[in-house]
């Protein structure tokens, strides 16, 4: 049986830190969409919103999502915008199963604080904005993020998390 894991969820949900941790423990491939992006434009997430714009970055985000169509055994850590646009989310569970990484606003605004420099759509926001920007975001995402096939809430997340889950068919 084939394990493949979406991880969704909102910027600084732990997409990427628990997908690494995930993946290694459960032996699944790990990727990483907007790395894959990078990669292949040679450029960061960040200046390819402010060269091309969000509506190009989502096509390019729709396209290298759609090259795991032939990949087996993985875990992809996916954008906080990915299931929210086309028909990515549909997509994804035709493949395998979504985890959406539940968190507060509070929580997240948190960790985005850390990185605001590396987050393209907070870099001129403050700390009130940038929760006011996190919760309208929430709203309007939650009807995607919802549902996913496995919902986990953040502070309660280890390293076993996903191990059950594992060849389960969940």
């Amino acid at each position: 049986m084939k394990d493949n894991f979406f991880l969704t969820g909102f910027m600084g949900s732990g997409k990427s830190h628990w997908g690494k941790i995930w993946a290694k423990k459960n032996k699944l491939s790990y990727f990483d969409l907007d790395h894959e992006i990078e990669t292949a434009f040679g450029i960061p997430v960040t200046q390819i919103f402010e060269k091309y714009g969000e509506e190009k970055f989502r096509e390019m985000e729709k396209l290298y999502l759609r090259k795991f169509e032939k990949k087996n055994n993985f875990l992809l850590s996916c954008g906080g915008g990915t299931p929210c646009f086309f028909d990515n989310q549909e997509w994804m569970k035709s493949r395998g199963k979504i985890v959406y990484l539940k968190a507060t606003p509070d929580r997240l605004l948190q960790r985005v604080l850390d990185e605001v420099d590396q987050r393209p759509i907070l870099k001129e926001a403050n700390q009130s904005e940038l929760l006011f920007f996190i919760e309208q975001k929430l709203k309007e995402r939650s009807v995607f993020y919802e549902k996913a096939d496995l919902i986990f809430d953040v502070e309660k997340l280890d390293e076993n998390s996903l191990t059950p889950y594992i060849n389960q068919g969940v």
